[in-house]
């Protein structure tokens, strides 16, 4: 019964070293496709008029504040009170407008979401297609975060993966 047992387990163990691995460079994949780019250049365009936006918003702020201070001296009471709830309201709004625009759930993140995830799930689709074709039962994205130390160049990818999207290497 233990020589059955042995056997098993080294049964299983061979079994585990048989798989195939492969890695894939997402990053080199995105630098070769011009609609992600173009996708790129939409986000940005859209993100300088916000922060263009935002900045004006907080140098009214600034304004009001300043013109505060420079006649404060001037005011009732009661107008430095509604002046003071001015620049308060004026700078809660500049927040709340700062936040719309790139707080977590913002316009900023559905915009990429809009422009950037199809062009992702297109990636993700094909490297599924040539692993799937390959027999790989693991692929990992060789990405500047990750930490690999080292990574044989056979088992690398790409190529397959920018011929499915049709895209050329360079």
């Amino acid at each position: 019964m233990k020589k059955v047992f042995i056997v098993l387990m080294v049964l299983a163990f061979h079994a585990g070293i048989a798989q195939k691995i492969a890695y894939v460079e997402i990053g080199k994949i995105i630098n070769h496709m011009p609609e992600y780019k173009k996708a790129n250049d939409i986000i940005e365009t859209q993100v300088l008029q916000w922060e263009g936006e935002v900045e004006d918003k907080f140098e009214a702020v600034e304004n009001l504040y300043q013109e505060y201070v420079k006649n404060e001296m001037m005011f009732s009471e009661d107008i430095k009170l509604q002046k003071q709830n001015e620049i308060i309201e004026a700078e809660k709004q500049a927040k709340e407008f700062r936040e719309q625009k790139f707080g977590k759930d913002g316009e900023m993140t559905k915009l990429k979401e809009q422009n950037l995830q199809p062009l992702q799930d297109n990636i993700w689709k094909a490297t599924e297609k040539v692993a799937v074709a390959n027999n790989y039962d693991y692929v990992f994205d060789k990405s500047a975060e990750s930490n690999w130390i080292y990574l044989k160049p056979e088992h690398d990818i790409t190529a397959k993966v920018m011929t499915e999207l049709g895209l050329k290497m360079e």
